[in-house]
């Protein structure tokens, strides 16, 4: 009884996109890492997108910034491999934990933790993504 209490309570939120696609746009997000495909990451976000890379910087305001923020990390050399742990779902928002490994030429790697919250507009674009991690993620 008490699970369908819960169970009726998340059927109860709106959504402008189903889970489906929220999964499929955030595998597709996490695996454009590993090609570094700028465009085919770009192409999963609204045109105003609000990132922030990690919570606590100052925003990435807008598609064009946040495609030279990914531009200026592939021109560093940085190689990124993501793998998803976990994905809820609630309405149009999503929060997501995966583990991504690291590495920049000359700078080592590292294995990074991150909980990343996303809100999905009508068409199931990426319109806000707050990314959140802390020295306790690393390893």
């Amino acid at each position: 009884m008490l699970k369908d209490m819960f169970l009726e309570t998340y059927a109860a939120i709106p959504a402008s996109v189903d889970r489906a696609r929220i999964e499929r746009t955030v595998t597709a997000y996490l695996a454009s890492y590993a090609g570094n495909d700028i465009a085919g990451r770009a192409a999963l976000f609204a045109d105003d997108v609000v990132a922030e890379e990690p919570v606590g910087t100052p925003p990435i305001e807008g598609l064009a910034a946040l495609k030279a923020f990914w531009q200026g990390s592939r021109d560093a050399g940085w190689s990124v491999a993501n793998r998803l742990r976990r994905i809820v779902v609630n309405g149009d928002e999503a929060c997501i934990v995966f583990e991504s490994e690291l590495s920049v030429p000359g700078q080592g790697s590292v294995s990074l933790e991150v909980f990343e919250t996303l809100a999905f507009d009508g068409e199931g674009r990426i319109r806000r993504l707050r990314a959140y991690n802390d020295k306790t993620c690393l390893s």
